[in-house]
């Protein structure tokens, strides 16, 4: 029994409709699917002949949820990638499909025997394994549920749990996490969202399955997005549950113009140009300008509602300055020709949705602070790093 990938389509009115910043749920999964597809092409190319993976499709005959879902933990993906990059380098790699397949069975309720490698102690999407040596079966593995927050009924984030090594140097994932106050904080978040951003809950609902605890930097609160980990968002704990919620929005778009950029060649990868970003100290190259780009039009567009329902000049603030930055980034993006046509009909699209907002009115005292913001921040960057 093989596994195969899918094809996945997506029409010009979803595209533009992504491009502006929305989707919704329809979208959002099959923005999984396909990243689906491709953690499946990678394993075939890894392990077409192994136990494990004929396991695996006889599983995802019977049990495709069951199935679909460890392939879906971002875990998985992030292994089946830097698993392939690795032997297609030459260098040693690490086995992982036989805890995948063990995964599936267990969640598809069916024993199977396997051989598992000492290497990995993990069940991805589950928990963390008690070591075993040689064939055992699925039924007779001891594990540990990972920890979890449960923001909504329905809704399950597993907490942390990622193995060492797997994940790139330099994250800063925090050892010694609050869960209580974690769980606290992101059930509010997740209220605010829910009842004001339902477009936003619904594609985080279908897209996001983990979440990693970061210590924050000194300049404060801290996210990213490993792009080959989809499902997981990694995030400092914000002070607050509006932090935490535009975070997760923040997050939640680059996660789908990771899959995008998977599937359309959006601008020249050979083009080695830096630009100027609003938000960032280092110039940005081509990739992570559009990135820069397409979450601050989620963070824009979080803060424009926000202001709506609950009138704050931070709200007011923050919307003012993050439509001007992505406006004006996007122009620079437009006009540098690194764009493919696809891909500057997606920056154009998000150029439109946020010149439509600059006529919206903000309270003067709002709109100096956000312009005084953005100026001090050209200035700084137009001085470089000893200024």
């Amino acid at each position: 029994m093989t596994v195969e990938p899918t094809q996945h389509a997506v029409s010009e009115e979803l595209f533009d409709d992504l491009a502006a910043g929305g989707g919704g749920e329809a979208a959002a999964r099959l923005l999984v699917s396909a990243r689906r597809s491709r953690t499946l092409s990678f394993i075939r190319l890894l392990a077409n002949d192994s136990e494990a993976f004929a396991v695996l499709g006889e599983l995802r005959q019977h049990a495709p949820d069951a199935v679909n879902r460890v392939l879906d933990d971002p875990m998985v993906g992030l292994w089946a990638t830097a698993t392939l990059l690795r032997r297609e380098r030459g260098l040693a790699t690490v086995g992982c499909l036989a805890q995948v397949a063990a995964a599936a069975a267990i969640r598809a309720d069916v024993r199977v025997s396997l051989t598992l490698p000492e290497e990995i102690r993990v069940l991805p999407s589950l928990g963390p394994i008690d070591p075993v040596s040689g064939r055992v079966r699925t039924d007779q593995l001891r594990w540990r549920p990972f920890p979890a927050l449960v923001p909504a009924p329905g809704l399950r984030w597993t907490f942390g749990g990622w193995p060492p090594g797997l994940l790139p140097d330099g994250l800063g994932l925090s050892q010694a996490p609050d869960l209580p106050l974690w769980a606290e904080r992101v059930t509010r978040a997740w209220e605010l969202i829910a009842a004001d951003h339902p477009v936003l809950a619904g594609e985080l609902a279908v897209v996001v399955t983990a979440v990693a605890p970061l210590d924050p930097s000194d300049a404060g609160e801290m996210s990213a997005t490993v792009g080959d980990a989809l499902g997981c968002v990694f995030l400092s704990l914000g002070p607050d549950a509006e932090s935490v919620a535009v975070t997760l929005a923040h997050e939640l778009h680059h996660a789908k113009l990771a899959v995008l950029m998977d599937l359309f060649p959006l601008f020249d990868v050979d083009d080695d140009r830096r630009f100027y970003a609003p938000w960032r100290t280092d110039p940005r190259p081509v990739a992570g300008l559009l990135h820069g780009i397409y979450a601050h039009l989620a963070i824009a567009a979080f803060w424009r509602r926000r202001r709506q329902v609950a009138e704050s000049s931070r709200a007011h603030q923050e919307f003012a300055r993050w439509r001007t930055a992505t406006w004006s980034a996007s122009q620079d993006l437009l006009t540098s020709g690194a764009l493919t046509p696809l891909g500057y009909r997606f920056v154009e699209r998000i150029s439109a949705q946020v010149q439509g907002w600059l006529t919206e009115s903000v309270p003067a005292a709002d709109l100096r602070a956000a312009t005084e913001l953005l100026a001090e921040h050209r200035g700084r960057w137009s001085r470089g790093p000893a200024a």
